[in-house]
């Protein structure tokens, strides 16, 4: 079987519809979901299949509900016999990747979830996110030297797609001055905290003390980290990111290209949605990319990996 990396999408991945066919398809799948509607107290399979939208984006729902899609299909994989030489986790995809690396349980890692949705409320830190497109990283980053107030590159998810987040009025000049250096989009996104910005650092801290009250496992994975593409091969160094990660830029172009000096290809993007992949397609136009969202996906990639395809 060849050497394959698995990718974990963060917030944004959410669809209505997400998780259906593999629950009921597998097992597996199933078994995950009562687990995390108990310890939530949240709707989430009829937020998840029916929705409405509004509902499954909502911040809280919209991590937990990647999350248990993406333990899902990682529990299916691993009942195949499907292991990956290295684990690249995206923004709050770090806590299934976490799952799959075997660092904690199903139950903790929800729990970490909810309690970093709790610190970043009790921080009450104003502030947004917005994306800009056409743009380098370089000139983005020159733009948010020249803004006056906080606003800050967030997360780099391809050469000319740069996220930024900071204070409001902040984000709104670099986006309006965005456009006059000609970006091809300037736009806000609907986020409620300036997610992966040093504003959140108050959050971390926070956070911080949950994850120390918690056991922590060594992972049998690689974790891949988004910070400084460096592997993650001890229960500490992945409890330090956890730490870190609502404040920390997440560097996904620098984890793509580590994943293909290492020539861990496939990528296999684990849970909900093609986001992933499509990013690291711009990133590497050679990259071999397979999806999980569906069965027919998943035994797709099964068939392909035990193929030697």
């Amino acid at each position: 079987m060849r050497s394959c990396s698995f990718l974990f999408p963060g917030q944004g991945a959410q669809y209505v519809g997400m998780g259906r066919d593999l629950v009921e398809r597998f097992s597996e799948a199933l078994a995950l979901l009562p687990r995390a509607e108990s310890l939530l107290g949240l709707p989430l399979r009829e937020v998840m299949f029916s929705g409405p939208e509004e509902r499954l984006n909502e911040d809280l729902i919209s991590q937990v509900s990647v999350y248990t899609v993406s333990c899902m299909v990682a529990d299916i994989l691993a009942t195949k016999s499907i292991r990956a030489a290295a684990l690249a986790p995206y923004s709050s995809g770090i806590y299934a990747a976490a799952y799959a690396a075997g660092v904690v349980d199903f139950e903790t890692g929800l729990t970490l979830m909810r309690e970093a949705d709790r610190c970043i409320h009790a921080a009450n830190t104003p502030g947004g996110m917005g994306v800009v497109l056409g743009l380098s990283l370089a000139e983005v980053e020159r733009l948010c030297d020249r803004v006056p107030g906080v606003v800050e590159v967030s997360i780099v998810n391809t050469n000319h797609q740069i996220i930024v987040s900071g204070e409001r009025p902040a984000v709104d000049e670099l986006l309006r001055r965005a456009v006059d250096a000609e970006a091809l989009k300037a736009d806000w996104l609907p986020a409620v905290a300036p997610y992966h910005c040093s504003l959140l650092a108050p959050a971390d801290k926070c956070l911080a003390k949950r994850i120390a009250e918690n056991t922590m496992n060594e992972p049998h994975t690689a974790i891949i980290s988004y910070i400084d593409h460096k592997p993650l091969e001890s229960a500490v160094e992945v409890a330090e990111l956890l730490a870190v990660q609502l404040r920390s830029q997440v560097g996904w172009v620098g984890v793509v290209e580590e994943l293909v000096r290492q020539n861990l290809a496939p990528m296999i993007e684990i849970g909900p949605g093609q986001m992933l992949g499509r990013s690291v397609r711009w990133i590497h136009r050679q990259a071999q990319v397979q999806y999980t969202e569906t069965a027919a996906a998943l035994e797709d990639a099964v068939k392909s990996l035990k193929n030697g395809q």
